[in-house]
């Protein structure tokens, strides 16, 4: 573990350490509150509450430190990889979520050597014109076809494969 780490291993251990703490006397709060009138007891029950607002701050400021440190350290394995080997473009790998509308569409287009109109990609994926093209267009978004226009039709051509 380095120095960094060790850092952040303590700044953890605080944390958990203050909110323990905080719960602890939000609980003690609220069980001397309950012999009290209630005008007092709404004041405990705020203090209370405040004191668990805190501790669930404490918890997302550890959740947030965490997060950071695995991003960084991500980073720096990436950085490392990148100018050890260097990627030509067509080697680069492009990470999309696809809708199941979206997957059917690029399967069908797969299944028929990554080209087709427009018209009989409906036909075959079964779906609506104006389905089609709002999937159309986020795929193309997306970077995954092309749109040629041949007078009145349209060719889908599929740019990049996808693989699953």
């Amino acid at each position: 573990m380095n120095g960094h780490e060790d850092r952040g291993a303590k700044i953890d251990a605080v944390l958990v350490g203050i909110s323990v703490v905080i719960l602890s006397a939000s609980v003690w709060i609220w069980m001397a509150a309950m012999p009290i009138a209630k005008e007092i007891v709404f004041l405990a029950t705020t203090i209370a509450l405040v004191i668990s607002l805190v501790l669930v701050v404490n918890v997302a400021v550890l959740v947030v430190l965490r997060l950071q440190r695995r991003v960084s350290r991500l980073e720096g394995m990436l950085a490392g990889t990148e100018t050890q080997v260097p990627v030509s473009e067509s080697e680069k790998v492009l990470v999309v979520t696809l809708s199941s509308t979206e997957r059917r569409v690029i399967n069908r287009l797969e299944e028929n050597g990554g080209e087709m109109a427009q018209d009989e990609l409906r036909r075959v994926s079964g779906l609506s014109k104006s389905t089609l093209s709002v999937t159309l267009s986020s795929l193309e978004r997306k970077s995954l076809i092309s749109r040629e226009a041949h007078g009145r039709t349209k060719t889908v051509v599929l740019v990049r494969n996808v693989s699953r």
